[in-house]
């Protein structure tokens, strides 16, 4: 996966954190939606590996 890619990525997870859903979802759809095809398995995995991340935190 390209760098910007996972900053990408981690910048959705972070607003998430923060409680920022809706931002969290734009950062993630622009994301995902510029990455290169080669790009979408790593992005399945980081994803997948991060699902429960936000699950029950407090903004």
């Amino acid at each position: 996966m390209h760098a910007l890619t996972l900053r990408g990525l981690n910048l959705a997870l972070e607003l998430a954190h923060q409680g920022c859903i809706v931002e969290a979802v734009e950062v993630g759809m622009i994301t995902i939606d510029q990455a290169g095809p080669e790009e979408l398995p790593a992005i399945r995995s980081w994803l997948d590996a991060h699902a429960g991340d936000s699950a029950g935190r407090e903004g």
